[in-house]
């Protein structure tokens, strides 16, 4: 079979390598779609810790069930479509006990710590596994677990109907966190200072304000009715964009920081947080649950469309390699996908 390895930093090769075989609980994959993600671009500049060499990079992905040896998933069989869960949780620890799996003390997530989905076959714990109906487009189901990262993250701030919404950053998450903002009765408006992105967002049928217009705040406060924002989801990781998030907060709101910064905010005015009394959240990974709530969102067909708009290009496993150089370049490209399937 075909990989797509990062044998150091900064480099990829494609290698061949043999079909692994199961053990007890566990499933191959043979896998259709695989997403590159913003993520995936830090693992490759050296930048995430925990992400060492050599590895097989990718944690998006859908496909179909090779092998399965497993006696408690007698709902799989050979032939289904399935994503995967990426996050490997111990079980055992307090955060997994609790329900937040996402938090184990000792997680493992495929394709940062362990060999991920950048190839055509993939070894995975059975419990892993989620099933898709089996006349869902994979192109759609291919984006699951960006979708997944958005519901984990709508959910964790606790949107109630009608709220007003600003998502700060149009790519892939933030447009996401959009969508199923407005599926749960949220009032969004996506915030985007790139033009091609910015395009790209009202295509999709999302509000958007232009970052850079010198009547920004006068846009959302006209959007919101003059009132400003209920929930703030601050998708970019640079300081603009976190600057601009708490400048449109409602007192009481709350910030939720989805973007990953690559350093410290060094004018972080901490007293808008303190005399506002603002709900200031953490997002991390995204746990068992959500990752159902975004198959069952796609097995339902509900924003199918609106998935597929979002495939930019798919590049054949061949061409692993130039489609990651694509992602990585490329600020139109919302999602790049290469096609292990054929």
């Amino acid at each position: 079979m075909l990989s797509l390895l990062m044998p150091e930093y900064e480099k990829l090769e494609l290698v061949e390598r043999e079909i692994p075989e199961c053990g007890p609980e566990e499933a191959v994959v043979r896998i259709k779609y695989a997403g590159i993600c913003g993520s995936d671009m830090h693992i490759i500049a050296g930048e995430n810790p925990r992400a060492k060499t050599p590895l097989i990079m990718g944690h998006e992905s859908c496909g179909t069930v090779y092998a399965i040896n497993s006696d408690r998933r007698s709902d799989i069989k050979v032939g289904d479509k399935v994503t995967m869960h990426a996050v490997y949780s111990c079980g055992v620890c307090d955060n997994c006990r609790n329900g937040h799996e996402n938090l184990c003390q000792n997680v493992r997530i495929m394709g940062t710590n362990m060999d991920g989905f950048f190839q055509e076959y993939v070894k995975i714990r059975a419990d892993r596994l989620l099933k898709f109906n089996d006349d869902v487009d994979m192109k759609a189901a291919a984006l699951v677990e960006p979708l997944t990262i958005a519901v984990h993250d709508v959910r964790r701030s606790g949107l109630q109907l009608g709220q007003e919404v600003f998502v700060c950053g149009g790519g892939t998450i933030g447009t996401l966190i959009a969508k199923v903002a407005e599926l749960q009765g949220g009032h969004v408006l996506v915030s985007e200072a790139d033009d091609a992105r910015i395009a790209l967002c009202r295509k999709n049928g999302l509000n958007v304000v232009d970052a850079k217009a010198p009547d920004f705040m006068e846009q959302c406060l006209a959007f919101s009715g003059g009132q400003l924002f209920d929930k703030v989801f601050e998708v970019t990781g640079v300081e603009p964009g976190f600057n601009a998030c708490l400048s449109v907060l409602k007192p009481g709101a709350t910030f939720v920081q989805v973007g990953m910064p690559a350093g410290t905010f060094k004018n972080f005015d901490i007293n808008k947080i303190i005399f506002n009394e603002i709900d200031f959240l953490g997002v991390r990974n995204s746990r068992s649950l959500s990752m159902s709530g975004a198959v069952k969102l796609v097995n339902m067909g509900i924003m199918n469309d609106f998935l597929r708009n979002m495939v930019s290009e798919i590049y054949p496993k061949e061409q692993a390699i130039e489609a990651f150089r694509r992602a990585r370049t490329d600020k139109t490209a919302l999602k790049v996908l290469i096609n292990f399937g054929e």
